[in-house]
């Protein structure tokens, strides 16, 4: 992986964050599958997009409440919605969004049952800045290449931290800072995309994406749509398949999820389709 000017924060929930003006801005487009399952028809993933603040979110509904009769994905619908908001709230009060203090406050206010991981990315001048909770995450890719790839959180293979009233809290939140340039792709979304697809095939898709010139629209489908494929294919190596094996389990093929891909494009201000 190329080496960039990337850090993890060290900025408290109560600390500012100056944005310098840029001549960059984020064109971002979604695209979501979620599980076949008539109980659960709108899956256990949510996300948001709110294009005039510059800011993008994914969650993903944890799974193992389905137990208890919880559907962990109106917690995360909940989230990112009450996210989203604040985002709003915040960039039309101070001029700025701090994906770590929307987090918090969408988070107190999410009153559903369940919980989820959550990524909140938005960009602030010429700078990404995120706040991550579990294994949802991002990778930013330039000149066909991936330059920085968002930790994961989790306690052990396949247990990642989740956001909930009975589980973990925004303040373990791992916050990052990437400079970005014009030209530099977002690839965001939940483990049902980083399961089964890795990194030099996100390279790929990306370069081929840009070379053909089509819009995030379409590219996020076609992320989407390749996960989906490995995910159903029991024979397909995935990043999962390896992350198992590693933990000293046996599996073999995709992993089937819920898939959402969000990709945002880098470019100047003036910049019109």
């Amino acid at each position: 992986m190329v080496a960039m000017n990337c850090s993890r924060s060290l900025l408290s929930d109560q600390e500012t964050v100056s944005c310098t003006e840029s001549d960059l801005k984020m064109i971002p487009a979604a695209f979501y599958i979620p599980k076949h399952n008539p109980l659960k028809p709108k899956g256990e993933d949510a996300h948001f997009i709110c294009e005039p603040e510059q800011t993008i979110g994914v969650a993903d509904g944890v799974g193992g409440w389905a137990k208890h009769g919880i559907d962990s994905g109106i917690f995360a619908r909940e989230l990112m919605f009450n996210t989203a908001e604040y985002a709003q709230d915040e960039k039309k009060k101070n001029g700025v969004v701090l994906p770590k203090s929307v987090l918090f406050k969408a988070f107190l206010n999410t009153k559903a049952e369940g919980s989820s991981t959550a990524c909140i990315i938005t960009l602030q001048g010429e700078f990404l800045h995120c706040a991550n909770v579990g294994d949802s995450k991002f990778v930013l890719i330039r000149d066909g290449k991936v330059v920085f790839s968002s930790p994961i959180q989790t306690r052990s293979f396949n247990s990642p931290y989740q956001l909930g009233k009975e589980s973990d809290s925004p303040s373990i939140a791992e916050e990052f800072k990437c400079r970005v340039e014009a030209g530099d792709v977002i690839v965001a979304g939940t483990d049902g995309l980083f399961d089964n697809v890795d990194e030099k095939k996100l390279e790929r898709m990306v370069f081929q994406g840009l070379l053909e010139d089509i819009k995030p629209e379409l590219l996020s489908k076609e992320i989407a749509t390749f996960a989906l494929e490995k995910a159903n294919n029991p024979f397909a190596c995935t990043p999962f398949e390896k992350e198992a094996r590693q933990a000293g389990y046996h599996y073999l093929g995709g992993k089937y999820d819920d898939i959402t891909v969000i990709v945002a494009f880098i470019r100047p201000k003036e910049w019109m389709y």
